[in-house]
């Protein structure tokens, strides 16, 4: 009796041992990407080639490829994923030019800087439907207070979320003020890795500052800003909630996003089938846009 409880003691102690114990650790982590991540991304791959239409209350039914077929011809599919492009540039492109501009002013000693970075700070801090109703405050056409300035001023007002051809542009602008400190905050702390000693010598050399930006500071930052460019567009396509908070995807759809287009689709007509079909579509687009700015822009940068 003595013997086999030993053995079971022993066998416990291996197994429990140091050995073993960073496979315990990692089980669990495992186990939950597995049910809230690789499970759910299965079955919607899967729903997708199924006709499920729960408002109609028809039988559930194998569609093959019939979601995709109906997709491709899908007029306001395409236009929304333009409208998810247009959005996902514009919104990069001034948060790459703000969040570097100010990486750079206060990548210095300068007085109060601790204060200003806490404040730029601020906005990526709130929630997006925070942010979402803040804006579609401002942007009021009668009680705003930037049509209050613009009439102050005696400029045109605008009506900023109600007409088509601001209101995806106002959207954007929103976008900008939330996330331009994100790519602020990750390249000021890039220039602050940045060795001394090559701006040094370029200053001992006779470089000017433009000089030392064009053929240091922005070789040696590239990698880092490559990285923020590729982050943000991953979130970028994913936007819905300020959209959904500010416009609605209107006026038309004008600001409807494919995201808030599969939304409208399987949670709204109940299509879940047409629904995951247009999210894996959406995914496959998105992951040919990535590979493409991989391939596009490069990782490094030559120091000449």
């Amino acid at each position: 009796m003595r013997t086999a409880w030993s053995r079971v003691i022993a066998w416990l102690g291996r197994v429990f041992s140091d050995r073993y114990a960073k496979y315990y650790m990692v089980v669990p982590t495992v186990l939950y990407l597995l049910l809230i991540g690789i499970f759910p991304l299965i079955f919607s791959f899967g729903l997708s080639f199924l006709h499920w239409d729960v408002a109609a209350q028809r039988p559930l039914s194998f569609a093959g490829l019939a979601n995709y077929a109906e997709l491709v011809g899908d007029d306001r599919f395409w236009r929304t994923f333009a409208n998810t492009i247009i959005f996902v540039t514009g919104a990069i492109t001034l948060e790459v030019i703000f969040g570097f501009g100010l990486a750079l002013l206060l990548n210095r000693d300068i007085r109060g800087q601790g204060i200003f970075r806490v404040l730029l700070m601020l906005p990526m801090m709130a929630t997006p439907v925070a942010v979402g109703y803040t804006w579609r405050m401002l942007y009021h056409v009668t009680n705003g207070p930037i049509n209050h300035i613009l009439r102050a001023l005696h400029l045109p007002v605008g009506t900023w979320l109600s007409s088509g051809k601001t209101s995806l542009l106002s959207v954007i602008i929103t976008d900008v003020w939330q996330w331009t400190p994100f790519v602020f905050i990750i390249l000021l702390a890039g220039l602050q890795s940045l060795p001394r000693e090559p701006f040094e010598a370029a200053a001992v050399d006779g470089a000017s500052r433009l000089q030392s930006f064009i053929y240091l500071t922005l070789p040696m930052i590239w990698p880092i800003l490559v990285i923020v460019i590729l982050l943000r567009m991953v979130e970028a396509i994913k936007i819905f909630d300020i959209i959904f908070v500010m416009t609605a995807g209107g006026p038309g759809i004008s600001t409807e996003s494919s995201t808030m287009y599969a939304k409208l689709v399987s949670l709204t007509q109940f299509r879940l089938g047409y629904g995951a079909a247009i999210a894996y579509l959406l995914l496959v687009l998105s992951a040919i846009v990535f590979i493409i700015l991989t391939r596009v822009l490069p990782t490094e940068v030559g120091i000449e």
